[in-house]
């Protein structure tokens, strides 16, 4: 075994071999505690274990993928969940290099919340488990579908939405008092990256009044305004079920905005949002929310023209049958619209920098193909 000199070993080699008197100018100056001095430290230096420098770490821009899917609720009492559809979807995901961090799903994950005697989110909580189980975290947005028993003329059901937060307690709580697991954001550091998600049914009792258009209630507009002025973040998206924008006139979701969308859609283009990704609608499109696209329905005091291209991500099927009657041809092109008989869809996020590329995939049973991709750029 190799065996490292002592202190006291590298001394007496120096002693035996320096011995040295100077003379100078007739005069004897013995200098050599000096020399020995040098030695010494010079030895020292040698005999001592040698410790490997590491280069100083680079730094870089770190990088952060995450997926957004929607709407994956069967058609009638019997077919809750589209496992067909969504299963595919889910190993499809599985296969993703790199791995996503985490998911959203934007609601209506099952065709009633409370269906048979029971209630049927943990059987889609479930579905996810192959991906859980990997670290990948699953972040859930309330749809309307959560909140009716067998029969949706009943209306929203207060209970429905008590037993969602319990399933679901992996969303954090951080949302206003009784929205815990309801509304909630969370941050990426690395990215600069700042997450909302808003439920637009809260609820505080049972009610009959059926508006499948949402409302955002001025507890949770207060509540993500005090959110986002915490914030340095340079990337911020915000997820919720209904869009804000509809495409199409679909029969199965009679659905349109109210004046509280407008408000936050708002607060989201003053702020300078990437996205709003939403589902609801049975059909993919997005589009860049510019001026010219008027802001609708208006509120009492009008708000002025978009200034900041926020993006109105409608990724509205990973396994709700298919939606939307006639799209014209030019909102189709506008729109970016794809609502064809058994496609369903998921987007693969990417934040890398000031960037995000989001590209979307169509398809059925396993076969997927990209159908949309866009950058959005800090």
């Amino acid at each position: 075994m190799k065996r490292e000199a002592t202190l006291s070993e590298c001394r007496t080699a120096i002693s035996d071999t320096f011995q040295i008197t100077f003379r100078i100018v007739n005069s004897h100056f013995n200098i050599f505690p000096i020399i020995m001095l040098i030695m010494i430290i010079t030895m020292m230096s040698s005999c001592s274990k040698k410790k490997s420098v590491e280069p100083p770490v680079i730094g870089t821009d770190e990088a952060l993928r995450f997926v957004f899917l929607a709407d994956s609720r069967g058609d009638s009492l019997g077919y809750t969940v589209d496992t067909t559809s969504l299963n595919p979807i889910i190993r499809s995901i599985d296969t993703l290099k790199p791995q996503p961090s985490f998911l959203v799903f934007g609601g209506d994950m099952c065709y009633r919340g409370y269906l048979a005697k029971h209630y049927t989110f943990q059987e889609f909580k479930n579905l996810f488990a192959m991906l859980t189980s990997k670290g990948i975290k699953l972040y859930t947005a309330v749809g309307n579908h959560e909140l009716y028993h067998e029969h949706a003329s009943y209306g929203y059901f207060l209970v429905n939405q008590q037993q969602f937060q319990s399933t679901f307690s992996e969303n954090p709580s951080n949302g206003p008092a009784g929205y815990e697991h309801l509304a909630y954001s969370f941050t990426n550091a690395a990215t600069s990256s700042f997450f909302a998600v808003m439920d637009c049914y809260y609820v505080t009792k049972d009610t009959q009044k059926i508006n499948m258009g949402g409302h955002i209630d001025s507890t949770q507009m207060t509540w993500l305004k005090t959110q986002v002025a915490k914030t340095s973040a340079l990337h911020k998206f915000l997820f919720i079920h209904v869009p804000y924008y509809y495409v199409d006139n679909d029969s199965t979701e009679a659905s349109e905005a109210d004046t509280t969308l407008t408000t936050l859609w708002s607060f989201i283009d003053a702020n300078k949002f990437d996205f709003y990704a939403c589902g609801h609608s049975h059909l993919y499109a997005r589009r860049t929310i510019v001026g010219s696209l008027a802001p609708k329905p208006q509120p009492t005091t009008p708000v002025p023209a978009w200034q900041n291209n926020v993006v109105q991500l409608l990724n509205g099927t990973c396994g709700a049958g298919s939606g939307g009657g006639y799209i014209d041809p030019t909102v189709r092109n506008e729109w970016n619209v794809h609502n064809d008989h058994k496609t369903y869809y998921y987007s693969v996020i990417d934040v890398n920098g000031g960037t995000v590329t989001v590209k979307s995939y169509g398809g059925y049973t396993g076969a997927y193909s990209l159908i949309d991709t866009f950058t959005v750029t800090k």
